[in-house]
């Protein structure tokens, strides 16, 4: 299981003992996104710990308490603000990147990241040069009443991405003196991701691509989520996505312990909402709404998106009106059409920066406050329950 912290008190304390406790996840984390800065936009560490403090302005005035927060953090790792302000901002910083890019300048970036002593992992080669991964990121499926067993309300996702970057998942519970008590999964040096609150909200995520991505700055979506998670109602959450257009697109799902459930499509254009049938709601990596989906980018030929959304809301429908944590582990654990499927196993022909997982899989039941985590490929590992 991922570790478990739990941080208390006013900003700035909170993320020192986060920091603290976190350090060497955080370094695990630093060297993830290095190297994705490096090989996706030819950035080297420095570069982009520079790109991302052109956010600093933008978090003081929208987000003071989580920039206090990450000072707090950045401390108590013995990192530097930047760095953890480029861990908050690494989905707008990587907005507008086609999928698989390799920058002509990468290698000297890498090297440049070498030399001024970066953390790194330690790279395991390809098995061959000309196996391609397959754009897959993300299959939520949620349900409320009346598809549910005994009035219940779930959110439930896999978080897909690069594998090695298990090791720097984190569980926060967060308890400050005037907010709900929070629980996300989350990555190291990073405010939120996944997670729930003890008044009734909870929030998951998908990346979306548009083509207005990545052209102006925009509210980082690991903030937002950290912020709707602060607030105590669906409908003061989903305020919350309006307030500031984005950098980049993503769907946040959105459910509330009162049977709330909705998907926001969320582009530097605009917001749109995606609501639930009959208590079923599914959501993948690619745009659902009329309006959105006209701006978004063409899917690659390898991205599964279609076919993990298809079969999660198969799945959902076959169960409706009982649906409860075990139909919900089972859809996580689908490997209906493998490999273009919603558990998805790593292919070890292809490059750690290409190669994308299951890396956990995450399920929130709202009457009970507890979030259930398969902290490994879902398929391959119990989920394991973790209350608020």
């Amino acid at each position: 299981m991922f570790p478990s912290i739990t941080i208390t008190g006013e900003p700035f304390e909170r993320g020192r003992q986060y920091g603290a406790v976190t350090a060497a996840q955080i370094r695990h984390s630093i060297a993830s996104y290095a190297r994705l800065f490096a090989y996706r936009r030819g950035l080297d560490w420095e570069a982009a710990q520079s790109e991302a403090l052109a956010y600093e302005p933008l978090l003081r005035e929208h987000a003071p308490d989580l920039l206090d927060e990450m000072r707090g953090i950045a401390v108590g790792a013995g990192r530097t603000l930047a760095e953890i302000i480029a861990l908050n901002v690494r989905t707008e910083l990587l907005a507008g990147v086609g999928v698989g890019v390799h920058h002509p300048a990468a290698a000297a970036a890498l090297a440049r990241n070498r030399a001024a002593g970066v953390p790194q992992h330690i790279e395991q080669p390809a098995m061959t040069r000309d196996a391609a991964g397959d754009d897959g990121e993300c299959t939520t499926a949620a349900a409320a009443p009346p598809a549910t067993a005994n009035g219940g309300v779930w959110l439930a996702q896999t978080w897909d991405w690069q594998g090695d970057q298990r090791a720097a998942c984190i569980l926060l519970r967060i308890i400050s003196p005037d907010q709900p008590p929070i629980l996300t999964l989350t990555e190291a040096g990073m405010v939120a991701k996944i997670g729930l609150n003890g008044a009734g909200v909870a929030v998951g995520l998908n990346l979306l691509r548009s083509r207005a991505d990545g052209q102006r700055q925009g509210m980082p979506v690991h903030v937002l989520l950290r912020q709707m998670l602060q607030t105590t109602s669906v409908a003061a959450a989903r305020q919350l996505a309006e307030h500031i257009p984005a950098s980049g697109s993503s769907c946040i799902t959105l459910a509330g312990a009162g049977g709330e459930l909705l998907a926001l499509e969320i582009t530097p254009e605009g917001v749109a909402e995606i609501l639930a049938r009959a208590g079923l709601l599914a959501h993948a990596n690619h745009c659902l709404d009329a309006g959105t989906a006209a701006g978004e980018c063409a899917l690659e030929p390898t991205s599964t998106s279609r076919e993990r959304y298809g079969r999660a809301w198969e799945l959902l429908q076959a169960a409706a009106g009982q649906i409860d944590r075990t139909v919900l582990e089972n859809i996580l654990r689908d490997h209906e059409g493998a490999p273009r499927c919603i558990c998805r196993h790593p292919d070890p022909r292809i490059a750690a920066v290409d190669r994308t997982e299951s890396v956990c899989g995450v399920i929130i039941d709202l009457a009970a406050q507890t979030m259930h985590v398969a902290a490994h490929v879902p398929c391959t590992t119990p989920f394991v329950p973790v209350p608020i």
